[in-house]
């Protein structure tokens, strides 16, 4: 086979990101002569000891596979920059000791315990940031470093007193253009690992973590127009948009398996849900924003207007809201397919169905149309200020 044709060299660069399932060494990363070696070496031993005590992931591999891939895939997106690869390692550190200390002391996030889980945070955090500059310090490394990475790692933490929405606006809205766009590129190799991680999730389960991505890569394509502008996705790709394809591409995929799942339980079903989407998309421009429900719609259509909805009300635990919307789509699903007589699951599995496909095209149009964005699900705007 010749790898080094052009058509070669082309899937190269059009090929899906790779999660590994080794643990790599720190110089992996950054080469012992690299004069900030010592500080990442310093984290990754930290790391290492503390996800030796951590549960499994849920596909039952190692948790610190987390941390080592967000870093491989800052990396391999032509990153460099010590503050943001120690960033990368340690995005989770403070977040899983809180979570720790939260599980042996059986506190909720609730009430007063959310007041005894920050002060624990502000005590972690304060710590490890004196912990980063004498190790800085010892090795004659800027002490600026210790300052940036714990900035964005602050970033990246969710406070436990907020939804997920806000922690991901803090991000796009912090004022520190350099901390924003690190925080920015170590966010989008985090959730790429995670999409490439939810073999055992529930189907409803992995939908919810697509969604997630949705909302991230779509205000990360609004992020990037705005300081790319015409240069946006040109000949020579930043890092940042490096792994924002990539991150795209692993929630697609993640969409597309969904799909296959599907198929053979929903039948001669699928194809009238693609023709739905299409006049949903094309004579309703149904994926140009947010979109709102006309009560009066029977056409099959109807069933793309809340997908967005559903999920936002979930995110932000709106649990009556949620549960109204899978009722009402399910009890139309029933009248609607009546001749198919179709069981419970499969009314359900036609619902993930046109969930996963219309969100999975989203990613499509995320991708390839350039100034394609989707309105009013933007940090500034739908969900900020709540």
């Amino acid at each position: 086979m010749d790898k080094d044709s052009r058509e070669y060299h082309a899937y190269k660069i059009l090929q899906h990101w790779k999660a590994t399932k080794e643990i790599l060494s720190a110089d992996t990363f950054i080469s012992k002569d690299n004069p900030s070696y010592p500080l990442f070496a310093f984290l990754y031993q930290q790391t290492k000891e503390l996800y030796e005590v951590l549960p499994k992931r849920k596909n039952g591999e190692n948790s610190f596979i987390h941390p080592i891939n967000v870093v491989l895939a800052l990396t391999e997106a032509g990153i460099d920059d010590p503050v943001t690869l120690c960033a990368g390692l340690v995005h989770d550190y403070v977040e899983e000791l809180v979570d720790k200390y939260k599980d042996e002391q059986r506190l909720t996030e609730e009430g007063t315990d959310i007041l005894k889980l920050e002060e624990y945070e502000q005590i972690i955090t304060r710590q490890f940031a004196e912990e980063l500059t004498v190790c800085c310090q010892k090795n004659a490394i800027p002490t600026q470093y210790a300052d940036d990475i714990i900035a964005v790692t602050r970033l990246l933490t969710r406070q436990k007193r907020d939804f997920y929405y806000q922690s991901i606006c803090n991000i796009f809205i912090h004022p520190n253009e350099n901390i924003k766009e690190k925080a920015i590129q170590v966010k989008l190799a985090d959730r790429m690992h995670n999409i490439l991680s939810i073999e055992n999730f529930s189907e409803q389960e992995r939908i919810y973590a697509c969604f997630k991505n949705l909302f991230i890569l779509n205000n990360v394509k609004k992020h990037l127009a705005e300081i790319r502008r015409e240069a946006l996705f040109g000949e020579e790709l930043t890092p940042t948009e490096r792994l924002f394809k990539r991150s795209a591409k692993a929630t697609y995929d993640a969409f597309l398996l969904l799909c296959e799942m599907k198929t053979k339980s929903i039948g001669d079903v699928r194809s009238m849900l693609h023709l739905a989407f299409r006049k949903f998309a094309w004579e309703n421009n149904g994926v140009l924003a947010v979109t709102d429900l006309a009560k009066d719609e029977v056409h099959l259509m109807r069933l793309y207007h809340q997908v967005v909805r559903k999920y936002d009300a979930r995110l932000r635990h709106r649990w009556q809201e949620f549960k109204q919307i899978r009722e009402d789509e399910f009890a139309y699903c029933q009248r609607f397919f009546a001749d198919f007589a179709f069981s419970d699951k499969q009314i359900q599995d036609i619902l993930d169905y046109k969930d996963a496909y219309s969100l999975k095209e989203v990613i499509a149009m995320l991708l390839y149309v350039r100034e394609f964005v989707v309105g009013r699900f933007e940090y500034s705007n739908l969900f900020c200020g709540m």
